[in-house]
C-alpha cells in the first residue's frame, strides 16, 4: 500500500496527465501490484471511508491546479541523516509515485517524453522516481542535497506539465474534469465492484464474508 507521499505522486500524475482515467483503472495501483496486496476491509463502511478519504484528497489537487497550477505544492517528506545535522527535502517516493501514474496509460504521455523542451519539466521527476536511470543520471541524485535540489524544481515543472497538457484533452474530458473528481464517490453496492481491487463484484467478494478480505 502507497504512503501518503506516494500516493499524493500517483494522483497528481493521473490529473495532469493526458488522459482522464476511471477509478477503476488506477484504484487498485494503490494497494500494490496484485491481488494478494489488497486491503483487508473490515466493514463496508470501512471500504467507502476509506474511498472517501482517497477522493477527498484528489480533490484537493484538481483544485490546486484549476485555481492556480503555479501555486500547488506537492507532498514531499523531510529526512534527516547520521552525522548531519540538516534537514533535507525529500521527493523520491512522491516522483516514484508519480511515475507510477504515468505508466499507467505510458503511451499518452509519449508526445511529452519526445518534446525537448517540455520534457525538461518531467526531468527531476524522472530523475527521481523513475525504476531505471543511466550511471550518468545516477550521479546526479547521490546525495541528499542533489535530491532536494531536484525536488525544489518539481513544482514549477508540474505547472507546466498541467499546461502542456491542456490542449491535448478532449473538451466533454475537459469540461468533466472537475466533475469527475469533485463528486464524493457514491456508495458501494452490492452488484458494484469491490473496492479491494479484485474485480469482482462486492456480494462475491467482501460483502460476502464476515471479515471482508
Amino acid at each position: 500500500t502507497m504512503m501518503l507521499d506516494q500516493l499524493d505522486g500517483y494522483l497528481t500524475a493521473i490529473i495532469i496527465g493526458p488522459t482522464t482515467l476511471r477509478m477503476q483503472d488506477w484504484l487498485s495501483g494503490i494497494w500494490g501490484p496484485g491481488e494478494e496486496h489488497a486491503p483487508e476491509f473490515e466493514t463496508m463502511d470501512q471500504a467507502q471511508r476509506i474511498l472517501d478519504l482517497i477522493t477527498r484528497h484528489m480533490n484537493g489537487i484538481v483544485w490546486s491546479f484549476q485555481d492556480d497550477p503555479d501555486t500547488f505544492e506537492p507532498m514531499f517528506d523531510m529526512v534527516t541523516f547520521d552525522n548531519d545535522p540538516k534537514e533535507y527535502l525529500d521527493a523520491e517516493m512522491w516522483a516514484y509515485g508519480f511515475m507510477q501514474g504515468i505508466a499507467l496509460c505510458r503511451e499518452d504521455w509519449q508526445s511529452l517524453f519526445d518534446d525537448t523542451e517540455a520534457s525538461v519539466a518531467l526531468r527531476p521527476i524522472y530523475l527521481l522516481g523513475a525504476d531505471e536511470v543511466t550511471k550518468d543520471e545516477e550521479k546526479l541524485t547521490r546525495t541528499p542535497a542533489q535530491r532536494e535540489k531536484l525536488a525544489k524544481q518539481i513544482p514549477a515543472g508540474l505547472a507546466a506539465i498541467y499546461r502542456y497538457w491542456l490542449p491535448y484533452r478532449k473538451a466533454v474530458h475537459e469540461r468533466m474534469l472537475a466533475a469527475t473528481y469533485q463528486r464524493a464517490h457514491p456508495k458501494v453496492g452490492r452488484n458494484d465492484p469491490c473496492p479491494c481491487g479484485s474485480g469482482k463484484k462486492f456480494k462475491k467478494c467482501c460483502g460476502a464474508a464476515t471479515v471482508l478480505h
